[in-house]
């Protein structure tokens, strides 16, 4: 059994301690239908192994899970005849993470829907690309670095 959080709601689910209507499950992912969907439809791909955030998943559990996006997505626009779908997920609080359970949502997506897109964005000014650019190119090698 993978790492789990026995408070975690997900990981309830995951050994079904609590229903879900799941449609996919693999040895190392589950996804189900979520309760108070955005749109009808909306599936949360959950990893069974535990972690509070997609960033903290190890590189192999988020390859798995994050293989059978294209497999769900095709399933989810022929089940639900969406015009498309949004593939999002929440990762920390500050971007809407309720859950602290890492896991991807497909939400389908219907001209004229009621949801609220695309958000608002800002360009860069000045050197403000170049910046950034340089400290996630930093990070990154950083990264590249560890052994995962």
């Amino acid at each position: 059994m993978p790492p789990r959080d026995p408070s975690c709601i997900f990981c309830k689910i995951i050994a079904g301690d609590i229903p879900s209507a799941r449609v996919f499950e693999s040895d190392s992912s589950l996804a189900f239908l979520d309760i108070n969907p955005v749109n009808q439809g909306h599936v949360l791909l959950v990893p069974k192994e535990h972690h509070a955030t997609i960033a903290d998943l190890s590189d192999e559990a988020a390859a798995e899970t994050a293989s059978l996006l294209p497999l769900l997505c095709r399933a989810l626009l022929k089940a639900t005849g969406a015009h498309g779908l949004n593939v999002i997920v929440n990762n920390g609080r500050a971007a809407g993470q309720t859950v602290d359970h890492g896991h991807w949502h497909l939400i389908p997506r219907f001209v004229d829907d009621a949801v609220n897109w695309p958000w608002p964005h800002t360009p860069y000014s000045g050197d403000e690309l170049g910046q950034m650019q340089f400290r996630v190119l930093r990070e990154l090698a950083i990264e590249g670095g560890r052994s995962s």
